[in-house]
């Protein structure tokens, strides 16, 4: 059971917007949070995101307490899954 995916817009092999269509097309992830994570401040990656089914988007650099309140802010009202 996934409660939340967090993931970069730049890994090695696949984007994070690549692996953002994948978890939005595979039935048993669609309904998890997606959180993308980038170094570069470009809104065209925020909307291309967003259009993408993400469910934030964080620019770096980002102190921990930010990184909290989106990882609340996106798990409220949802049920966790059981580990």
């Amino acid at each position: 059971p996934v409660d939340l995916l967090i993931t970069d817009w730049n890994m090695p092999g696949t984007s994070g917007l690549e692996l953002l269509r994948a978890v939005r097309s595979e039935p048993t992830l669609a309904g998890v949070p997606v959180l993308l994570v980038t170094a570069n401040p470009w809104t065209t990656q925020d909307m291309e995101a967003t259009a993408a089914g993400a469910d934030g988007f964080i620019v770096k650099p980002f102190s921990a307490e930010v990184l909290k309140q989106h990882i609340e802010a996106l798990l409220a009202g949802r049920p966790k899954n059981a580990t």
